[in-house]
Formats: structure tokens, sequence, C-alpha cells
């Protein structure tokens, strides 16, 4: 298995955008998992960030416009 840190974050301006998205789909399987009654082989959060990096999970990204005046 790669390591996450070594690889780049691909279409995410910022890391902290990566981990947030991770986290939310990490929630998503881990609530499908507990319904199901089947056990991950791996961690969770790992699993997601994988699937993020990979482009398996849907998202949007809206960049903020600057200051109204």
């Amino acid at each position: 298995m790669e390591n996450p840190r070594e690889e780049s974050n691909g279409s995410f301006p910022n890391k902290y955008e990566l981990a947030m998205i991770a986290a939310r789909e990490a929630r998503r399987m881990n609530e499908l998992l507990r319904r199901s009654g089947e056990d991950e082989e791996r961690k969770v959060t790992l699993a997601a960030m994988e699937k993020v990096r990979k482009g398996k999970v849907k998202h949007t990204y809206h960049q903020e416009e600057g200051p109204v005046e």
C-alpha cells in the first residue's frame, strides 16, 4: 500500500480540503459498515483517503471570492 503522505494532493487546492473530504467519506463508510455488520480489512480512514486521492469520491470545491467592498 502506498503512503498517502508521499503522494501529491492532485486536484485539491490544499491538504486541508483533501483531509476534510476523506474524513466525510470515512464517516460514510463507517456508517455503512455498521449497518451491514461487515468489517473493513484496514483502517477506514486510510481506505477513504485512498478513494479520494484516486478520484472515486465525488466532491466539489467552491473557492471563495475576495472581500466584498
